[in-house]
């Protein structure tokens, strides 16, 4: 096994003992599972948003790179809005129709995931993983930015709130503001940094500062669900797991093909390397955001954990060994 296929193996075991390390600690009493939601905070807010604040600095100032502001909304709302008809057809009720919303348009592009994939595995010149991450971590900025605009007013009808609750557009307004969109206000800056063309401090390398914060993200984002997860539900949705692993592992790389081929007969087509990363995130499975949105509109909770778990787990099994093969 190569370095960078060891270096990624040896992070996805990390992130798999987090997970059942915060089960465990929950079915023996040491935790309950209101602890995750602050662990979930400081994740979400400090940790990733220094990632995303230190990758996207070093994303190559490019005007091409600007597809990406038309690739990822679309990759967020198609699916999602797909799946609602068709969730409806197979008798899901409302609170399960919005978390199946979620999860088609949400994907693991994050830390705890895609973006570490992409920095691992997608090598060639010197700096190309930094940059195939700053690429990774754009996308999935991007994909919680349209989450707020077009997933939480589809949480927020599905889940049923009373007519007291903030307008949508409040609710939009307010989720930017919230320490909680931290990460997107760091990305934010990170990308500021790049196109000023502000070096970047060789000392974080020399540290190893981003791969210290990607385990940091892991450890707070795997442990946080498995405070929260039951392994019992599984079977109760074997529809659902199968409509979502159509989704995932089919209907998403198609449509990111196909943007990417019309992205191409332009004057300024994004980059090769902007294309790979575009292509393998299009593979990655339920986002661990689909737990946590699901928890705050009111959702099936429990639906939302067991459609992550076992999303994840397919795709470990199937696409994974394939993009490694293909990528190696």
């Amino acid at each position: 096994m190569d370095p960078r296929t060891l270096q990624f193996t040896v992070f996805c075991v990390f992130n798999a003992a987090c997970l059942a390390a915060g089960y465990g600690a929950r079915r023996r009493g040491l935790l309950g599972e209101h602890t995750a939601r602050p662990i979930h905070f400081v994740t979400v807010s400090f940790v990733w948003g220094a990632v995303a604040l230190l990758s996207l600095w070093r994303l190559p100032p490019l005007n091409a790179n600007l597809w990406l502001l038309v690739i990822e909304p679309i990759l967020v709302a198609v699916p999602a809005f797909a799946v609602i008809p068709i969730a409806r057809r197979m008798g899901c009720n409302n609170k399960q129709t919005g978390v199946l919303a979620m999860a088609a348009g949400l994907g693991n592009l994050g830390f705890t995931l895609g973006a570490y994939f992409c920095y691992t595995l997608l090598e060639g010149p010197e700096g190309q993983g930094e940059a195939a991450l700053a690429y990774a971590v754009a996308q999935v900025n991007l994909m919680a930015m349209a989450g707020v605009l077009m997933l939480y007013p589809l949480a927020r009808h599905f889940g049923g709130e009373h007519r007291g609750d903030q307008s949508i557009l409040r609710l939009i307004v307010t989720s930017f503001l919230d320490l909680r969109a931290l990460m997107v206000h760091c990305a934010i800056v990170g990308v500021v940094l790049a196109y000023l063309r502000v070096p970047y401090p060789a000392v974080l390398d020399d540290y190893y500062v981003i791969d210290v914060l990607f385990y940091l993200g892991g450890f707070g984002g795997y442990f946080g669900i498995g405070l929260r997860l039951r392994l019992g539900d599984a079977r109760r949705y074997l529809r659902e797991h199968a409509l979502l692993a159509v989704v995932k592992f089919a209907g998403i790389p198609l449509l990111s093909v196909g943007l990417l081929a019309m992205v191409n007969m332009t004057a300024v087509p994004l980059v090769p390397l902007g294309q790979r990363v575009v292509f393998v995130e299009a593979f990655m499975p339920v986002a661990i955001q689909c737990v946590m949105i699901s928890n705050l509109f009111h959702l099936d909770g429990r639906m939302a954990s067991t459609l992550w778990l076992v999303n994840t787990v397919l795709f470990l099994l199937i696409p994974l060994p394939l993009l490694v093969f293909w990528l190696r």
